[in-house]
């Protein structure tokens, strides 16, 4: 007797995520590029994914995404983008459109990429506050440990990955000259760059050789100038500008070393992050959460200039923090596509319904060595 021809089953196709992120490109930031990154990585794993933001098109930008863009001009919009996921993940609490989702009965995971106060400026710790006490009643998801322990409760920590496709082929050692240092990000008094070109002079005027190369643009930027001007060592600060990001990855592999002088209590350090990946040594102040962006692997000083120039120097002079099966292990868990599992799970396990069965995810993070875990 024939037995039933059993066909293989298939899989439940994987649900689709809506990621809300007011700003967005063409505007350049961490919550930007974060949003763009997970996006893509989400996409890379099969999910349908559409991003929701409040940032309009630049004229004349053709650039092209690998999921759906919808660029929203009020609540109606919104509402619409809502309304055609269950899942929706917002790119830090934007305090409206999140009750919009809840009234719409969304299920809905936040993730905190500041602790809602901006640096200087106190008239924004009441809004800080109440948000960091609405924050208690959603699911969230934190970029550092630093960030998670100004929140309420014990919010999940996933650390932000990095454009790994960028740093496949880092430069050999020898374009790297002993003596050259890098910074990169936005040229702001937080940033702590006025320590960094001060402690340059300082080893600059006893190594002659040594160079300094500061990509970015600020408000800063005509004070650092005449700071260089002044300290003697113009003629070795090159001010490089904004760059994008191949050409940022290509800068950070010519250079011995990038340091990340903030004074500002930075939620994590994607630039750190880079960084190692380029192949560089890397100097972090022990501020928020550039620390763990460096993990065991960099070099991290109080944000002062004896503790800066005595890292500065002693990298000038050959010593490394670098440990090269360990950081590699490090960057892995770091990628673009490790990183957007870590999220998918998370995305799943807090919005699945008790009476759903259990979604899949495309494979098991524990199988990539993921260690990254709640507080």
């Amino acid at each position: 007797m024939m037995q039933p021809l059993r066909l293989p089953e298939t899989p439940a196709p994987l649900p689709s995520i809506l990621i809300f992120s007011a700003p967005f490109h063409p505007l350049i930031g961490g919550m930007e590029r974060f949003a763009e990154e997970l996006a893509s990585g989400l996409a890379e794993l099969g999910y349908p994914v559409e991003v929701a933001t409040s940032t309009p098109a630049a004229p004349g930008d053709a650039t092209t995404f690998p999921f759906a863009v919808t660029r929203v001009s009020g609540k109606l919009q919104l509402a619409r983008a809502l309304l055609r996921h269950r899942r929706v993940l917002f790119v830090g609490l934007t305090f409206y459109d999140v009750m919009l989702a809840s009234m719409l009965r969304r299920r809905i995971v936040l993730t905190h990429h500041g602790p809602y106060v901006v640096h200087g400026d106190t008239r924004s710790a009441w809004t800080g506050a109440f948000k960091r006490w609405l924050s208690r009643f959603y699911d969230g998801i934190c970029v550092s440990h630093y960030l998670a322990g100004w929140l309420p409760g014990q919010p999940l920590v996933i650390h932000n990955g990095y454009r790994d496709e960028l740093f496949a082929d880092p430069a050999p050692a020898g374009a790297r000259p002993a003596g050259s240092f890098i910074f990169v990000g936005r040229l702001v008094s937080e940033k702590g760059v006025d320590l960094l070109v001060r402690s340059f002079a300082r080893l600059q005027a006893r190594q002659p050789h040594a160079r300094l190369t500061i990509v970015g643009e600020g408000p800063e930027r005509e004070a650092l100038t005449r700071l260089a001007a002044g300290l003697g060592c113009a003629q070795a600060v090159h001010f490089a500008g904004c760059q994008g990001a191949a050409s940022v990855a290509a800068l950070l592999g010519r250079h011995r070393c990038l340091v990340a002088p903030s004074l500002g209590y930075e939620s994590f350090g994607i630039v750190a992050l880079e960084g190692l990946a380029a192949g560089c040594e890397v100097i972090v102040s022990r501020r928020g959460g550039l620390p763990e962006a460096v993990g065991d692997f960099g070099w991290v000083v109080e944000p002062a200039l004896e503790p800066l120039h005595a890292a500065m120097a002693a990298v000038l002079g050959g010593a490394s923090h670098r440990d090269a099966a360990g950081t590699r292990q490090f960057l892995r868990e770091h990628e673009r596509q490790a990183v957007a599992l870590r999220y998918a799970e998370a995305i799943a396990r807090f919005t699945q319904h008790p009476s759903e069965p259990r979604e899949r995810t495309p494979f098991s993070s524990e199988r990539q060595g993921s260690s990254e875990a709640g507080r």
